[in-house]
């Protein structure tokens, strides 16, 4: 009995026995593994278990090389083939700032630049790269050793340039997904300042520069607006799954300014032309813009006045516009230069002729664009000069003089001529649109104040 017990052990201590027990000792692992994952217990915990119960108490060294191999296959990371480590790369996503260029930026990552010009003629899309605005989003895909394996621009939202290195080079992609257009309604109430009103009734910058442009020939934003003057817009929003991107273009719009109603519809004629009409037919455009610049007040009205350095009471035939040194000074109407130089002390003057009857002026400037001597011509808002105090001046500012016929008129007050009216054929076309129009204007402010009203029923 003992030597047939020498006999067992000394077989179980062979090398053959011991290779067999090994590979036998893998599989009962394997198994163990699999069982383990299947009932989601620790396959640690798990193969210690069953292992140790199969095992001679006596043979604590089989016990520790079997925890080593459940915990190498276990731990190890499987190794990623050719394909997939390619793909491991470093992904920067970049906030274009004020500046930036696509080489700058990939110094400072410390890329290679290189490819950069490869990258910016891989397709005529790919020059937008080098123009990039601040606030752009710049997606890098960078390799282990620093070289760009492909990039993103987020131009705008849904519009995207997709860059990717392949063997022979670069390859570009512009995807540009469409934009959904609908109508959207605003409208509110001015208190302090139409920015601050616009602002409120949760319109954008967009908005609010549309209305300035469309409504400057009639009403003087700085000057004209009454504590609850009231506004409503009619305008585009552009959607991107549903969700809104941008404003787009005003469709229609009403300013009640003083009791006065100012109403402008978007119209486009037979010859692709667009711009905004009142309801009769008449573009708000006018030939001239009430003021010539963006002023901080007015210091000195149109009338009869103390001159402010010679004391003496003296005719002011034009409107001083306080403002500071430098601030571009804008043509009111379009014009032919008939006068750039000193003036006594008018200081350095700017004079336009528009048409026959009109002409304005423009004195005590700073300076003035080399370019303009007399016969050049000019377009309505193009700056024709820097505020200055140039001359008889006590401070920085502007006098502005409007003469019809060469007598002076008060800029502030004088009726402004309008642009030529529609032809019959256009107008007839325009005043049905214009209706339809303004029924929608009418139409969203019902369901704005019904929506308003349901909220505060009980």
């Amino acid at each position: 009995m003992r030597n047939n017990y020498k006999l067992h052990t000394m077989s179980m201590g062979s090398p053959i026995f011991r290779r067999t027990l090994h590979v036998g000792l893998g599989f009962i692992a394997f198994v163990c593994l699999m069982l383990a994952l299947s009932l989601g217990t620790s396959p640690v915990q798990m193969s210690a278990v069953t292992i140790s119960g199969q095992m001679p108490e006596t043979n604590t060294n089989l016990d520790i090389k079997m925890e080593s191999t459940l915990h190498t296959l276990v731990e190890t990371p499987v190794a990623l083939s050719n394909s997939e480590e390619e793909t491991n790369e470093n992904l920067q996503i970049i906030k274009v700032q004020s500046g930036d260029t696509l080489s700058k930026i990939f110094s400072r990552l410390g890329v290679s630049t290189k490819d950069i010009h490869e990258i910016m003629t891989a397709d005529p899309a790919a020059k937008r790269l080098a123009s990039l605005q601040p606030g752009q989003t710049l997606k890098l895909r960078i390799t282990k050793d620093q070289q760009v394996a492909g990039l993103t621009l987020d131009i705008a939202p849904g519009n995207t340039l997709n860059i990717y290195r392949l063997e022979e080079g670069f390859q570009a992609e512009h995807k540009v997904l469409p934009l959904e257009k609908q109508i959207a309604f605003g409208k509110g109430a001015i208190h302090n300042s139409l920015f601050s009103s616009v602002k409120r009734a949760g319109l954008d910058h967009n908005i609010l520069k549309q209305m300035i442009d469309i409504f400057g020939w009639n009403i003087d934003f700085a000057l004209d607006l009454q504590p609850n003057d009231t506004f409503r817009v009619l305008y585009e929003e552009k959607c991107l799954d549903g969700e809104r991107i941008q404003t787009g273009n005003i469709l229609a719009a009403e300013i009640v300014n003083d009791g006065k109603k100012h109403q402008a519809v978007r119209y486009t004629d037979k010859t692709g032309r667009t711009g905004y009409f009142s309801p009769d037919g008449y573009g708000m455009h006018q030939a001239f813009l009430r003021t010539p610049v963006n002023f901080t007040r007015i210091s000195s009205h149109f009338g009869t006045r103390n001159h402010p350095i010679l004391h003496k009471l003296r005719q002011h035939k034009g409107v001083d516009y306080s403002a500071p040194t430098g601030t571009p000074v804008q043509a009111t109407g379009d014009g032919k230069v008939i006068f750039a130089g000193m003036r006594g002390g008018y200081g350095k003057v700017i004079e336009l002729q528009h048409g026959s009857r009109y002409t304005t002026l423009y004195a005590h400037l700073s300076r003035f664009p080399k370019e303009l001597r007399p016969g050049t011509e000019v377009k309505q808002g193009q700056t024709i000069g820097f505020v200055g105090s140039s001359g008889l001046a006590t401070a920085a500012h502007l006098h502005y003089e409007f003469r019809i016929d060469g007598i002076h008129r008060n800029p502030l007050t004088i009726t402004l001529p309008k642009r030529s009216p529609m032809n019959d054929a256009s107008k007839r076309h325009f005043i049905a649109h214009a209706k339809e129009m303004l029924r929608l204007l009418d139409t969203h402010e019902n369901k704005t104040n019904s929506l308003a009203l349901g909220s505060l029923l009980p």
